[in-house]
């Protein structure tokens, strides 16, 4: 009873709220809805707004205010673009209010593309809102950004194909009216559209890490074909063929082959995946919302090209796999349907944001929108791509070579040609048997194997007693080659460059033992022709070894090229993203290395300038240096600064000594005159580096720096209080006072802060306000906040942020 009493009284209460809007529309008097004194709403707006559309705005002020309702649209190269505008004042308070808005929408948007009209404007989303503000001094009225109160709703947007038609507004000429009539009864052909889509046509090299290739597809314009590819979400039949080449197994347990990303940054259908064991795991969203998984047992090999063709049909997953000529079928099953709706989202090819890609390369990766039996996808470019199994197969030789040559050394073997032990030409042991000799030679490598890497057989046996030490490794090994074959090509002695057979040996080897900046040399030599004839197939080859093995020079190389379009690299900006993302990631964590004992502040050196060269790169017994350390001991504070800078970074050829940088630091900081100085100090004290660390005391001299007006000490309260105290409120508060003076690392972490949901009373991922953020912070030059504001235009994932 008293259940049913508390129902019927709700559906009364409610009533009477509804007729109390009706009554405020017409009366305008006060409503007896319970408002707050400033208020405002949407009483009405229709979903698919045409021109003409009307939108009902509720509202109240506590005094005379301004109020206003405009349409933003967002295009693929504009966003936040005003469509309409319409403003007024309201001068009577404490009122209820209801006003009607007729909209007014400029042709662009509201009409089919006809004689009339031309110029469409291709939509991705369609925003209505209001705000209210108050008068300020006589100003202007504020935007909706920096109103009191705003409200938005987003709207449908209406396919071209169901807008109407736009009524001629004025007499056409005769010309104009003839054009018509010849065009009138014309049936328009769309352009061809191919539900074939290449995804990928040249190699792509992946680190195993997270920057991949993001591809977004659009609906068709082709009517007919895009209903059918709507009917087809709740039924598909698709196709997706993928040529892989694994360089090595997953450092982690899954790693991307290909996935999807849907709008609500969920894995949607279809997710191939790879396991640390060679296997495969296809993932797929089903029609009632629930996801389903396979563990494919195939194990994948290495150094080999594999093709995966993966076939959706309806509940069903067909997956092909192929190398050595041999094709394995495998096929899964999911208890319902396939949901699938390769418009909403975007696909990654490799690494993403949420998971890392496979080490390796990606040939070419072909997509069939409508499905198809059997797949048309070759190896292409096929020359390059056997090219590049080729050198990494010789590459396995080559280090099983050296293996077995420091393993005879390690086992006290003297390998020089003196020694029986050794094979020489296969002549000497055929002469031994006709003398009824015994042969003796017990190395594991061949005599054509030793003419074949004679350059590096050479110098190995050059260095047979430093290798019995066990102190040179493959890295210093292919170190040592590319120092000895970069002194032979830049040779002072010589009036121009030599390439040699010899020295292209020794860089191909140095390559292959991870000096990967032998790989960017061969890449350029082979493109510019240098000492031989030009090799585009070569100069692949080796751009994308170096690139795949997350040589950031290389990567630079690789994504210039796809920027371009130049030297056989096609131009495709979504491949030349994932390459720069990789070198900016690396540059961004250069800040957190900066103290190791090899790593320093790179200088601007003027090389043409032989006195600017020599005053910096002076060492300590330099007068510049003996001048400031006198200085210093003498209780000047810029020179205990400066002489502690440059051997804290080691800068001007003053090698780095951590522990001495730190006593003139300290002297410079603890005058209390520098808030530079202190901050410095501060901060090195917190973490540790070169002083023993002392939180407490670091933490009161980062106050005192920030209350002598530092910006920097500003946002190391931030990271203290956020980090150390996990005090997140403070760390707001003074994140956002460093971010509002310009200091860009508090942009960046006040960014981070808003992704993450820390910020106070606002427990949730606010995205659009971390865009903005890293976007001021990448104006600056921050380097990791242009990686994550790079990463909202690639892929568009952001509402109201073109691609």
């Amino acid at each position: 009873m008293n259940a049913l009493h508390s129902i019927i009284f709700g559906c009364v209460f409610t009533a009477s709220v509804l007729m109390s809007h009706c009554k405020s529309q017409a009366t305008s008097t006060q409503s007896t809805e319970a408002l707050p004194d400033n208020f405002i709403g949407f009483d009405s707006v229709p979903d698919k707004v045409v021109d003409g559309s009307v939108v009902r705005v509720r509202y109240q002020c506590s005094r005379p205010c301004r109020l206003g309702v405009e349409v933003v649209v967002s295009a693929l190269r504009k966003t936040d673009l005003v469509v309409f505008r319409r403003k007024w004042i309201s001068s009577v308070p404490q009122v209820n209010r209801i006003h009607q808005v007729p909209l007014r929408l400029p042709p662009s948007i509201s009409y089919q593309p006809d004689f009339f009209n031309r110029n469409i404007l291709d939509m991705q989303s369609m925003t209505v809102r209001a705000f209210l503000d108050y008068f300020k001094n006589g100003t202007e009225l504020s935007t909706y950004r920096r109103s009191v109160l705003r409200v938005y709703k987003v709207l449908q947007i209406m396919p071209l194909s169901e807008r109407p038609s736009k009524p001629p507004t004025e007499c056409l000429s005769w010309w104009a009216q003839l054009m018509w009539q010849l065009t009138d009864d014309r049936i328009h052909q769309c352009p061809h559209e191919s539900d074939i889509i290449d995804l990928l046509k040249f190699p792509l090299a992946s680190t195993g890490e997270h920057f991949g290739v993001v591809r977004r597809l659009q609906p068709f314009i082709d009517g007919a074909l895009e209903r059918a590819r709507l009917h087809a979400v709740t039924q598909p039949s698709v196709a997706l063929s993928v040529w892989v080449y694994l360089l090595k197994r997953c450092h982690r347990k899954l790693c991307g082959i290909v996935h999807r990303i849907d709008r609500k940054k969920s894995y949607d259908s279809i997710l191939l995946q790879l396991t640390d064991t060679g296997n495969i795991v296809v993932q797929a969203r089903m029609t009632t919302g629930k996801d389903g998984a396979f563990l494919i047992n195939v194990a994948l090999p290495l150094w080999k090209w594999i093709r995966l063709d993966c076939f959706i049909q309806h509940s069903k997953v067909l997956l092909d796999t192929t190398w050595d000529d041999e094709t394995r079928r495998h096929e899964c099953h999911f208890q319902d349907s396939i949901h699938y709706d390769d418009t909403d989202g975007y696909f990654v090819i490799g690494g993403g944001k949420y998971i890392p890609g496979i080490h390796g390369y990606f040939g070419p990766i072909k997509y069939y929108r409508f499905g198809t039996a059997q797949t048309d996808n070759p190896l292409h470019p096929k020359s390059t791509l056997q090219e590049l199994e080729k050198t990494h197969q010789e590459c396995q030789e080559i280090k099983a070579f050296t293996k077995a040559f420091c393993k005879e050394v390690a086992e006290n073997r003297s390998l020089s040609p003196n020694n029986k032990g050794v094979c020489t030409s296969d002549f000497y042991p055929l002469w031994g048997q006709l003398k009824d000799r015994k042969k003796t030679c017990s190395q594991t490598w061949t005599w054509k194997l030793q003419q074949q890497f004679s350059t590096l057989y050479h110098l190995l046996q050059t260095k047979e007693e430093i290798i019995q030490t066990g102190s040179l490794g493959v890295k210093q090994l292919g170190r040592l080659l590319f120092e000895l074959a970069v002194a032979e090509l830049f040779s002072v002695e010589r009036t121009q460059m030599s390439i040699t057979s010899q020295s292209m040996a020794s860089l191909q080897v140095s390559s292959c033992f991870g000096n990967h900046r032998a790989s960017l040399l061969l890449a350029s030599i082979h493109l510019a022709g240098l000492g031989r004839p030009a090799n585009q197939q070569q100069a692949h080859v080796y751009s994308l070894i170096g690139a795949a093995h997350d040589d950031r020079f290389a990567l630079m190389h690789v994504g210039y090229k796809h920027s371009q379009g130049i030297d056989g690299f096609p131009e495709d900006l979504d491949m030349a993203y994932s390459y720069y993302s990789n070198v900016g990631s690396q540059s961004g964590v250069d800040a957190s290395r900066i103290h190791e004992s090899k790593q320093y502040l790179p200088e601007h050196i003027y090389l043409e300038n032989k006195e600017d060269l020599e005053r910096m790169t002076q060492d300590e017994a330099s007068d510049v240096f003996q001048y400031l350390k006198y200085e210093a001991e003498r209780g000047n504070m810029e020179a205990q600064k400066r002489i502690g800078t440059m051997l804290q970074w080691g800068q001007n050829g003053i090698p780095k000594d951590l522990e001495r940088a730190m006593k003139w630091l300290e002297r410079s900081a603890m005058q209390m005159r520098d808030p530079t100085a202190m901050y410095d100090y501060s901060v090195l004290m917190i973490q540790g580096k070169g002083v023993k660390r002392n939180r407490t005391r670091g933490f009161r001299l980062l106050e005192k720096a920030a209350k002598m007006g530092s910006i920097n000490a500003l946002n190391g309260l931030g990271w203290y209080h956020g980090t150390i105290l996990n005090d997140h409120k403070n760390a707001t508060k003074y994140f956002e006072k460093a971010a509002s003076s310009g200091n860009v690392d508090a942009m960046f972490n006040l960014g981070l802060y808003h992704l993450t949901g820390k910020i106070p009373g606002k427990p949730w991922a606010n995205e659009s306000a971390a865009f903005r953020l890293f976007l001021n912070a990448s104006r600056f030059g921050h380097v990791a906040a242009s990686v994550e504001a790079a990463w909202y235009l690639s892929t568009g994932s952001l509402e109201g942020v073109s691609r």
